[in-house]
């Protein structure tokens, strides 16, 4: 059972309070957990960032491009068609921590895009239906 008592609540407050932003840090803590689940279970080595300006608006967009920048250059990643394993990760950690969604990365064997809405989508690029749907439902289980 989680404790609902931890989560912090991040405040975005736009102009005079005309809006604010309020999300939770563990959710995007939790879909990083998650992401690197997803990697572990297909072995993927690298990755191809992938942003889908489609089903975003473009002003959050053009907001995304400027982090996106900034971590480019923190994490040396000179080509976004070949972003190694770990840079993924610190990448999503902290794009997600902002509170960015809608960002994904294309594998050899997967394509995972982390949407908005609550969902993180993996889909099988070159990879088997039967070992896809394998790893897919091997996910949720636990070694005891």
């Amino acid at each position: 059972m989680v404790n609902l008592d931890v989560f912090d609540v991040e405040k975005d407050v736009k102009g005079n309070y005309k809006s604010a932003d309020l999300f939770l840090i563990p959710k995007g803590e939790v879909y990083v957990e998650l992401f690197e689940k997803i990697i572990e279970a297909f072995d993927e080595e690298s990755f191809e960032l992938v942003i889908e300006e489609s089903s975003m608006p473009l002003p959050y967009y053009q907001a995304l491009e400027i982090p996106l920048d900034v971590f480019e250059e923190k994490y040396e990643i000179e080509d976004e068609s070949e972003i190694e394993r770990q840079q993924v990760i610190d990448l999503c950690k902290d794009l997600l921590s902002l509170g960015f969604f809608d960002i994904g990365f294309k594998g050899e064997k997967v394509s995972i895009f982390i949407k908005h809405n609550g969902f993180i989508n993996v889909k099988p690029e070159d990879i088997d239906k039967e070992v896809f749907q394998e790893k897919i439902e091997g996910l949720g289980e636990k070694d005891d």
